[in-house]
């Protein structure tokens, strides 16, 4: 049993920072982003491949998708606003 939003979470954050280059990439900036999101969203968890496969048709509608985004942009201004590390030139590496 695992959470299957997580996932889509982190993709959509790279998908998002990509477009966004002038937030931080570290792993902690990205790890506070995702578990922000992750408790401010219903959860979606699957025990069987049916429920899996169902919970990620939905995962990859552009509605969600859109929906999501929209969460998760939210998330990275607000780490951003308060990071829990010092900035090297206003943006860090992916490989803090």
């Amino acid at each position: 049993m695992r959470n299957l939003l997580e996932s889509a979470v982190r993709e959509v954050h790279v998908e998002l920072l990509k477009h966004h280059r002038e937030f931080c990439h570290c792993s902690r900036c990205a790890d506070d982003v995702a578990a922000y999101v992750l408790n401010h969203v219903r959860p979606r968890y699957a025990t069987s491949a049916q429920g899996w496969a169902m919970e990620n048709a939905e995962l990859w509608s552009d509605q969600t998708r859109a929906e999501l985004a929209v969460v998760v942009l939210d998330a990275i201004r607000r780490v951003a606003a308060r990071p829990r590390h010092t900035p090297v030139d206003g943006v860090s590496s992916i490989s803090d």
